[in-house]
């Protein structure tokens, strides 16, 4: 099957803020993979959730985080944080990791927010006020066979400069043979994952593509 990989772009998004004591979210993403027995049909997988934090805004740490939805009917859990590393120009990285066991096929969006957002992001106004969303999206089922997430080997810890241009490749891929990637552009989600109303993609004339095959 294809492994959708959407992004969510932000101008400007890891510039520096001064005084913003409050802030905290700068990037993140949710993935995930199959943790049961071979030949069985243990349908258990371990979530990991990876945010890229300002490191400098010790009020907005998390050691844990509350309310991530598995997707299905049982209730929001906890993500523990398992490790964290301080990164330069003021950049946090921090791991969470819980496990799920779900009881039957489907399609299942993993999710989370967080409501301190970086300040001063140039295409999301007033994001110091606009939640963080992460989602990722399992489909389990017995024609696709076992199925893990695509996996982005770069960090995205790049900073642009005005007037340059900004190239980002995330070094995806897909660890299950026979899976391919696509890529495509998403609005920005905020509570809940509803979209920001008033977002919009970095260009003047709002005319942004993204080649759906090589990203």
């Amino acid at each position: 099957m294809k492994s959708p990989i959407r992004f969510c772009l932000y101008f400007l998004f890891f510039f520096i803020v001064k005084n913003s004591f409050a802030t905290h979210n700068r990037a993140g993403e949710i993935t995930y993979k199959w943790i049961g027995a071979p030949d069985s049909s243990n349908l258990t997988y371990e979530a990991t959730i990876t945010t890229f934090t300002k490191t400098s805004s010790q009020n907005a740490d998390r050691d844990k985080l509350d309310s991530v939805y598995w997707g299905d009917s049982t209730p929001p859990v906890i993500f523990n944080r398992i490790s964290h590393v301080d990164l330069p120009n003021d950049i946090r990285k921090n791991l969470y990791r819980n496990t799920h066991t779900y009881l039957g096929n489907g399609r299942f969006n993993i999710h989370f927010t967080d409501p301190n957002r970086n300040a001063n992001v140039v295409n999301i106004p007033n994001s110091v006020s606009v939640p963080f969303y992460l989602e990722s999206v399992l489909i389990i089922s017995p024609f696709l066979g076992l199925n893990n997430s695509p996996v982005l080997t770069y960090e995205p810890i790049d900073r642009g400069c005005t007037g340059r241009i900004f190239i980002h490749n995330p070094g995806a891929y897909d660890p299950d043979p026979n899976d391919s990637l696509s890529y495509e552009l998403t609005v920005c989600g905020g509570f809940n994952g509803a979209p920001i109303g008033s977002y919009s993609y970095p260009s003047a004339s709002n005319t942004f593509s993204l080649n759906p095959v090589t990203g």
